[in-house]
């Protein structure tokens, strides 16, 4: 079964999560005066802080599952978004045990009643982030999986599908939003929200715009799967 996903991120909920984002920033090397670097931490340093603490987001070692997207070639997407008060590890089981009862819906009984279970083939735009994304958060807590998420060396077309690379090749990219111009098809990126911005609305508890932003990612990662695979796409 074909299951479409995306996974909205954030950087880590942990106490000290900022001050280890602060020890790996430096003023820049031509500042040597200590006048000068003093000045450059008060002014431009708690930027640049704030900058490598959100950067956390992209590393699935520090940042942490905010939203999961998904849906297959039939359903409607869905996306589930993590509440303020709930710690990772309760929405990963949870989340996935909702894809789980999603790819269940494929399942087979034989004449003897013998039940063959479907397997899910995960589709994702630069779909190792998103399903290394996963997978590694799982190891973080200790939490088997109740299907085969691929790992580092899964192969994508055998154990994985990926519009960017269908489209641009393995050493290509291309993001989902100019994928989306080229092949005609709406783009999630249209109402004015990006992933940048998931951090800021999770924690102003605006979780129905990462529920809706994260839903178009899945609708238009479907869409252009579809296109790219020469399958009906349904408007």
């Amino acid at each position: 079964m074909n299951i479409f996903i995306d996974v909205e991120t954030l950087p880590s909920l942990l106490p000290d999560a900022r001050e280890l984002a602060r020890q790996g920033v430096r003023p820049p090397g031509t500042l040597k005066k200590p006048e000068s670097i003093a000045a450059w931490w008060e002014t431009e340093g708690p930027a640049a802080i704030e900058e490598a603490y959100r950067r956390q987001a992209l590393d699935a070692a520090t940042g942490e599952l905010g939203a999961l997207g998904f849906c297959n070639d039939d359903t409607e997407p869905v996306s589930l978004v993590r509440a303020s008060n709930e710690s990772e590890a309760h929405f990963l089981r949870y989340a996935l045990g909702e894809v789980l009862a999603l790819v269940n819906t494929g399942n087979r009984t034989g004449p003897d009643g013998h039940v063959w279970p479907d397997e899910p083939f995960f589709i994702a735009h630069n779909a190792p982030f998103d399903l290394g994304f996963l997978l590694r958060r799982c190891w973080v807590h200790g939490l088997r999986p109740p299907f085969r998420l691929p790992g580092p060396s899964a192969r994508e077309g055998k154990d994985y599908g990926d519009t960017m690379t269908a489209w641009a090749g393995y050493r290509g990219t291309i993001g989902l939003d100019r994928l989306c111009r080229a092949l005609g098809i709406p783009s999630p990126k249209a109402g004015g929200v990006d992933g940048s911005q998931v951090f800021d609305l999770w924690t102003a508890g605006n979780h129905e715009a990462i529920r809706a932003y994260n839903v178009a990612d899945v609708e238009a990662v479907r869409a252009c799967w579809w296109r790219l695979n020469w399958m009906e796409v349904v408007a």
